[in-house]
């Protein structure tokens, strides 16, 4: 038992062979939903059939960068009210989504029980699903972290800014101390080289491995490109929004690092590369 009196009993056992996959973030506007969005979009243009789930129930932006109008989701589907498939949304040909709407309050009154079995919920109703990408609020609460907690990967979005890169650190630890066992892996959004993107995670192993004795694996970067705010203010996926985009290869990159396939553009081997200990990072004041 931990301090959030959590008990894998709570949790389903068996894992199936899908891929739940909660994208987290130390503080906000680092880009985790646009993130989210575009993932999803990668991976069913790859043939695979996607769940959006939007978990921040205060603040969920997923059905906006959809631009869809929806009424219910996620706040009838963890009262029990609807199942899986009646809550869920159609975004695209492969594309679900479990919105948030207007759902202020909705984990107030909710104890973890109740939002450990929403979450085995979801991973025993989303069969038909490849994947499962489970978007949730920013910061440190025990509603996200039990989400956490039972999925199979957890991916840490941030910036290279002094404060995300703090707040994400913290963020890894309180993950950890909760179950040392999560996956957890680190990805660098708005990076203006990858050179910046593996020293700023180089960093973070460092600090990690000294303060937590844990080294969280690096799942890659994503390049500032104005391209993305461009497909916001559509409210479109980045693919169709701007076709040309130079970031698509980095999508890519990422979709097949969630697929264990192999990119022809030459990052992964990278990814792989840079799992660094204290003693080789460069750690620099």
């Amino acid at each position: 038992m931990n301090r959030l009196q959590l008990n894998k009993k709570d949790f389903t056992p068996q894992k199936s062979q899908k891929k739940l996959i909660s994208i987290i973030s130390g503080k906000g506007g680092v880009g985790k939903s646009v993130i989210v969005f575009n993932l999803a979009d990668t991976l069913s243009r790859m043939g695979k059939k996607v769940l959006i789930v939007d978990a921040d129930v205060n603040f969920g932006n997923q059905h906006v960068l959809a631009n869809i109008n929806v009424d219910y989701g996620f706040k009838q589907f963890a009262k029990s009210e609807l199942s899986l498939k009646e809550a869920i949304v159609k975004v695209s040909d492969n594309v679900d989504m479990l919105a948030s709407t207007n759902s202020i309050g909705l984990f107030e009154e909710i104890d973890i029980a109740t939002i450990a079995n929403c979450i085995n919920r979801i991973r025993t109703e989303s069969t038909e699903y490849d994947f499962v990408l489970i978007d949730h609020s920013s910061g440190v609460n025990k509603h996200s972290s039990v989400m956490a907690y039972g999925s199979d990967i957890v991916i840490t979005v941030l910036v290279p800014e002094l404060t995300s890169i703090s707040d994400s650190y913290g963020l890894f630890k309180y993950l950890h101390d909760i179950n040392s066992n999560l996956e957890c892996r680190f990805l660098v959004n708005r990076a203006t080289t990858s050179d910046e993107a593996e020293y700023i995670y180089s960093k973070l192993c460092a600090v990690a491995e000294r303060f937590v004795e844990s080294i969280p694996r690096y799942f890659g970067y994503l390049k500032e490109n104005d391209d993305f705010r461009k497909s916001v203010a559509s409210q479109k996926t980045l693919f169709n929004s701007v076709p040309a985009s130079t970031s698509f290869s980095e999508l890519n990159v990422l979709a097949h690092k969630l697929l264990g396939t192999k990119t022809p553009f030459g990052q992964i081997n990278s990814f792989e590369r840079i799992n660094k200990t204290a003693a080789t990072a460069d750690i620099k004041e």
